[in-house]
């Protein structure tokens, strides 16, 4: 029992001493540490991770196609834009082969004139056997001047002038050749093509012979025609006129436009006619020398 509270005493003194150290050890040198603080600094994501823009997807613009308008739509409104034309001028140029027994005669043809409401001043000229013959005309409404190459004086003429255009070209003999029957050409594009160009082999074209002279035109005939109009998609103005054919009678055709009889038993002829038109509308000043009618 004595033992037993001994043992008992003995543990409590140990507990108690080392409570007693343990004390000492913390109470004095025991210090506060300072407050722990969490501070939150903003992230700029923006500078961090890119953010694409997202790419608009265009949206395809609708070009409509060219409304393609009718030969005789389009033949109706370049007639009316013709006719109403105030002035002008054309260059002609003309060969023509005649076919002599196998041998090849050729025949150049140059004109020049500038039309003004009902008066024109123009000439002609035609080169044969290397002889060139050049022609002056002054047109005052029905009455046509010719220069006497002699004299060099103003003198009325009644026949039928060699390759100069009528005062009344758009009003007559321009309206009959749009009056063939005209197809677009094959390889004009209504989309990128600024001349609009329409062509035909109507064999009905001995009008163009008219250009030329020959009034008598019903009984020549016309062979492998090809005649193309260019026409200016902006204002309907024609630009020019070309034709190739063969004139069947040709003998006939040239003996009565260069007054040569002898020349009427000459076979076909070739025949190349370009007419070129500028200064549409546009007022020229002409010197026109005065003359008694």
């Amino acid at each position: 029992m004595i033992r037993t509270n001994l043992l008992f005493l003995k543990m409590v003194m140990i507990v108690c001493l080392v409570t007693s150290i343990s004390c000492s050890f913390l109470g004095d040198d025991e210090q506060e540490l300072p407050p722990i603080y969490f501070v939150e600094t903003p992230v700029n994501i923006s500078a961090q991770i890119p953010i694409s823009t997202p790419t608009p997807i265009p949206t395809p613009t609708f070009i409509p196609e060219p409304q393609v308008i009718t030969v005789d739509d389009l033949i109706y409104e370049v007639k009316n834009v013709m006719s109403s034309i105030y002035s002008y001028q054309y260059n002609l140029e003309s060969d023509v082969f005649m076919d002599a027994g196998g041998i090849i005669v050729p025949i150049s043809m140059t004109g020049n004139g500038i039309t003004e409401d009902k008066t024109a001043n123009n000439y002609f000229s035609t080169g044969l056997f290397g002889i060139v013959t050049t022609e002056y005309y002054l047109q005052d409404s029905n009455y046509v001047f010719k220069q006497n190459q002699v004299s060099g004086e103003w003198e009325e003429f009644s026949g039928t002038p060699i390759g100069i255009l009528p005062v009344d070209f758009w009003n007559n003999t321009g309206l009959k050749l749009l009056d063939l029957d005209f197809d677009y050409a094959e390889d004009f594009d209504f989309r990128y093509d600024d001349i609009i160009t329409l062509g035909t082999d109507d064999s009905e074209a001995s009008t163009l012979l008219e250009i030329l002279g020959s009034a008598n035109t019903e009984n020549i005939v016309l062979r492998n025609l090809n005649l193309q109009v260019d026409i200016k998609k902006s204002n309907l103005y024609v630009d020019e006129l070309r034709a190739e054919f063969v004139i069947s009678n040709g003998g006939e055709f040239i003996s009565e436009v260069l007054g040569v009889p002898a020349l009427s038993e000459v076979g076909a002829a070739e025949a190349l006619i370009e007419i070129q038109f500028s200064d549409i509308g546009q007022s020229r000043v002409k010197d026109l020398i005065q003359y008694e009618k």
